[in-house]
């Protein structure tokens, strides 16, 4: 990467709690998006709540602003995760990089890996979900209900179960097609709902969950990007990891009668809800 490019970089006007974690010298960047930032504004008012403090165009897809010295600044956005999904975030520093990645995104040959906390333990340790789903149309601006069907496919991996504590499990997801809350809707329907999940979620568990420990975010988290490709005669292979935020660890460490740090509000106890002193056994 070169020393503009590091420059560039640099004065990026991240938002808070925005973080890089990878850049190359092709003008790729990872990101580290916190939950309930979006990964763009969709109108002036939702700057200070998206990924950069800058303007956008929409059809273009990038961000712009001026800088310190006047000079008129852009970085393309790649890909996107929903606002309360944290996680890792592609930008590009320049046109032809962005065109490049976006290609491989379109074609699947990018390798997305995401972690979520779901309630109960799959039965099988690893597996295949394969389902058809329902993607809501739009009719003059109004969305219709029950629109078209199309296939989702998702691969899991159980990555640990904590005993006396939540009936959860930690997963590791990586969706093969990329359909709009496709992971979601996935665990919903395989009876594994996401801890949090507001639209999809067990609503009574949610509840619980956050009254025990004070966390009420989204459990699911773009753990790791992998994108090979090939930019101006060169092979490349570009990875960017993300470490699993602190509250999956505050929900999965809570055991009933113990007193918990919460990952929003270290040194404050969260009233206590109906699984106070009740343990709980795999299942």
């Amino acid at each position: 990467m070169s020393a503009i490019d590091t420059a560039y970089i640099q004065a990026l006007p991240l938002n808070t709690g925005v973080r890089v974690l990878h850049a190359n010298e092709d003008g790729l960047v990872a990101l580290e998006k916190p939950t309930g930032l979006m990964s763009h504004p969709n109108t002036s008012e939702d700057i200070e709540r998206a990924l950069l403090k800058a303007s956008y165009d929409y059809d273009g897809e990038f961000f712009f602003w001026e800088d310190g010295a006047g000079h008129q600044r852009q970085v393309w956005l790649i890909n996107r995760i929903d606002s309360p999904t944290s996680g890792v975030i592609l930008i590009g520093l320049n046109p032809e990089i962005a065109a490049e990645i976006k290609l491989q995104f379109s074609t699947h040959k990018v390798s997305k890996h995401y972690h979520a906390l779901v309630r109960h333990m799959p039965r099988k340790k690893s597996g295949v979900w394969e389902d058809v789903i329902t993607k809501d149309l739009l009719n003059n601006g109004r969305k219709i209900k029950q629109g078209r069907r199309i296939k989702a496919k998702s691969t899991y991996q159980l990555i640990t179960n904590p005993v006396g504590g939540f009936p959860i499990a930690l997963l590791k997801l990586i969706p093969v097609t990329g359909r709009t809350h496709q992971l979601r809707i996935q665990c919903k329907k395989h009876g594994h709902p996401i801890v949090g999940d507001r639209s999809y979620g067990h609503f009574a568990f949610n509840k619980e969950v956050a009254l025990e420990t004070g966390e009420k975010r989204l459990m699911l988290h773009a753990s790791e990007v992998i994108v090979n490709y090939t930019f101006k005669g060169k092979v490349r292979v570009f990875r960017a990891e993300s470490d699993l935020p602190e509250a999956f660890n505050v929900v999965m460490r809570f055991r009933p009668g113990l007193k918990t740090k919460t990952a929003s509000a270290v040194g404050t106890m969260p009233k206590r809800g109906k699984l106070a002193g009740r343990r709980f056994k795999a299942v």
